[in-house]
């Protein structure tokens, strides 16, 4: 799935099926390095999603008080 097709709910997902397998030794020390590489990404694509939300909100918030 492309990153712009990907929705915060299906990144939050797939970084917890991550961190899953990490915890559980299901990753080999061959995809370790990959897999920390995708949840960096993740990380990073949430952060955006919940940072534009965040501004969103304040924008509508904002907009509330000065009518």
């Amino acid at each position: 799935m492309k990153k712009k097709d990907l929705t915060y709910e299906q990144a939050m997902a797939r970084l917890e099926e991550l961190a899953a397998r990490m915890e559980n030794n299901e990753t080999g020390i061959d995809e370790l390095a990959g897999e920390l590489k995708e949840a960096r990404a993740l990380m990073a694509f949430c952060k955006e999603k919940l940072y534009a939300a965040d501004e969103e909100v304040k924008k509508v918030l904002g907009m509330e008080k000065a009518e």
